[in-house]
């Protein structure tokens, strides 16, 4: 494995002029100080690689000159000389020079285009695209980002199987339409030599299925034979039971006579049975329409009933509460009743003090105006409370009187109401029962028409069927 030996640098960025920077071990370190000139190492590497101006730091290739970045290049020219050995320690020497912004490349001190500079490069394992050489500043956390069909492409351009892309692609699709051939042409083999096996297989069948169809026609032939030979015994035996029933079917005949007579006679009487059922019919049609007519008068009745039982109720209720009603106006009559009469006694107790008061004092004893005035005032106030008692007591006399004659009417209407509901729900009831006696009256004919009808109908049901019995002896 190959190793880089030294750097030959001449005006490339911070070194001025020739610079050799080397020589270099298997494994090397570079460190200083920032500003030293350690990434400007990488550039010379990059630039002397391949690397475009881009990955270099710089816009432009003339930039690259020793103090162009300052507007005073020292020189129109810069050039990296890399000097590389192989595992038999041969030098060989790549450089790279840039004058204004084009560039040109030496192999050895020999002109080359980038072309063959490139594929130089890739036989000592420097790919150019690839970049596989030199790791830059934030490269892996790129590769770390990528996903994996980018991350797929990366190794591919680096292994330079990329380029083998398109010709893998061919050769793939042919590899595909040579198994799908091969397939194809297996398919028809397999299926050739099972239509062989089928053909071999339905001849055999074919040949088994004649000589059962041979076997099938003799046993055809004997069974027939033998059908024959039944079918005479059986005719002869036939011809002697149809003499046998035909004499049967003779007298069955007579009978049959009989039977029809009897089927007429047993018409004649249902016809009749027929007529006097419609005429039932029509007598319970007529009282149904009478109870029809009837049932809305009963509903009346009953609404009547359901409604002065109600007043009735409401007269029970109104009488109920006159009498509490009274109660209390009389509770409250002799209550001022009561007060009246207190106030009389008072006021007698009072006229009899005066009148003695009087009597000790004499004849001439005169009131004073103040005193002649308080009398006249409490005798007016006691006039004009034992009016308004008075008043209150006739009002009360007067409501108890008007009460009383109310709860007379009501009790009087009360009555009238009990009997009136009490004879209507009676003709109600012997009106129900009439209505069910009849109807169960007219059930009970119906019945009686309806067993008639079946036992005439039962008997002209086994007439016919005695009948149609030797009808179908003769057919058999």
């Amino acid at each position: 494995m190959g190793y880089l030996k030294q750097l030959d640098v001449d005006n490339f960025k911070s070194w001025r002029g020739k610079q050799v920077i080397g020589p270099f071990k298997r494994f090397n370190c570079i460190i200083g100080t920032n500003g030293s000139g350690k990434s400007n190492v990488m550039d010379a590497l990059g630039f002397v690689m391949g690397e475009r101006a881009s990955n270099l730091r710089v816009k432009h290739t003339r930039e690259l000159i020793h103090g162009a970045h300052i507007g005073k290049p020292v020189s129109k020219t810069a050039s990296v000389t890399m000097r590389y050995c192989d595992d038999d320690d041969e030098e060989l020497n790549f450089c790279r020079t840039v004058s204004g912004d084009s560039s040109e490349y030496y192999i050895k001190g020999k002109h080359v285009t980038l072309a063959k500079y490139t594929g130089e490069l890739e036989k000592i394992g420097i790919v150019v695209k690839a970049r596989n050489c030199l790791v830059y500043q934030g490269a892996v956390e790129s590769i770390a980002m990528k996903n994996a069909k980018e991350r797929t492409r990366m190794f591919e351009r680096i292994s330079n199987s990329l380029e083998l892309a398109d010709e893998y692609e061919k050769k793939r699709a042919a590899l595909q339409k040579a198994k799908e051939d091969t397939q194809f042409h297996f398919n028809r083999k397999k299926s050739a030599t099972a239509e062989r096996k089928q053909v071999s297989k339905d001849q055999a069948e074919a040949m088994k299925f004649q000589a059962l169809l041979d076997d099938v026609g003799e046993c055809r032939l004997q069974l027939n034979l033998f059908q024959l030979y039944q079918n005479e015994r059986a005719a002869q035996a036939v011809s002697g039971s149809l003499k046998e029933r035909q004499a049967a079917a003779a007298a069955q005949k007579k009978v049959l006579e009989t039977w029809e007579q009897t089927v007429k006679n047993q018409k004649k009487e249902h016809g009749c049975l027929s007529r006097e059922l419609q005429q039932i019919e029509k007598q319970i049609r007529g009282e149904e329409q009478k109870l029809s007519l009837q049932r809305p008068q009963y509903i009346k009745a009953k609404v009547n009933t359901s409604h002065h039982e109600n007043k009735a109720k409401e007269g029970r209720s109104g009488l109920q509460k006159g009498q509490r009603q009274r109660d209390r106006k009389q509770a409250e009559l002799d209550e001022l009743q009561g007060q009246i009469d207190e106030l009389e006694r008072v006021w007698k107790k009072y006229e009899k003090e005066v009148e003695q008061e009087e009597a000790t004092r004499g004849r001439d004893v005169q009131l004073g105006e103040a005193q002649l005035k308080r009398y006249k005032e409490l005798k007016e106030k006691a006039r004009k409370q034992g009016a308004t008692l008075e008043q209150q007591a006739e009002k009360l006399q007067w409501e108890t009187k008007a009460d009383r004659e109310k709860l007379n009417c009501d009790q009087r209407k009360k009555m009238e109401v009990e009997v009136m509901h009490l004879s209507s729900v009676e003709e109600l009831r012997l009106q129900e029962e009439r209505l069910v006696q009849e109807l169960e009256v007219c059930c009970g004919a119906l019945e009686l028409l309806n067993q008639e009808l079946g036992e005439v109908l039962g008997s002209c049901n086994f007439a016919t069927t005695r009948r149609t019995a030797p009808a179908e002896a003769d057919e058999g």
